[in-house]
């Protein structure tokens, strides 16, 4: 009788540490093409770059960076932050010319969501022949 409770604790601590060993046996086998040196590296300054622009965001808002020093600072994190990810992006194999046409894809529709008339004190999307706005009551044709 004692045998039976010190087998049931040892398959429980087995099925344990096999369920949290599983994500550390799967990431060996889940990368299909090896990370060299140099890929790694750029992954962390991405990581780092954009770490130091939140941080930076951060500062400015709460009124320890002065906008000056904030705009020149944010302006160099994000310029190397594109040429990192750009970098990367090569690496990885994106072509460009499909990236630019999803990006061309994009702003057609944020154009296309921009002709849609709206009101101008609250944003909500109005129909032609409304008299008030659909969100707020607001009379539209005071705001024309």
């Amino acid at each position: 009788m004692d045998l039976f409770p010190l087998l049931g604790s040892l398959a429980l601590l087995l099925g344990l540490m096999l369920y949290l060993g599983r994500p550390l046996l799967r990431e060996g086998q889940s990368r299909a093409v090896p990370i060299d040196d140099g890929t790694q590296q750029l992954y962390e300054r991405k990581e780092q770059l954009l770490g130091a622009i939140v941080e930076l965001e951060l500062d400015h808002e709460i009124g320890k960076v002065p906008e000056e020093d904030f705009q020149r600072l944010f302006d160099q994190l994000e310029s190397e932050a594109l040429a990192t990810i750009g970098k990367l992006d090569q690496l990885n194999g994106a072509g460009s010319s499909e990236l630019e046409s999803r990006i061309d894809a994009e702003v057609a529709a944020l154009r296309q969501s921009a002709a849609i008339p709206s009101c101008t004190k609250c944003g909500a999307p109005r129909r032609d022949g409304d008299q008030f706005c659909p969100q707020c009551g607001t009379a539209l044709a005071e705001l024309s």
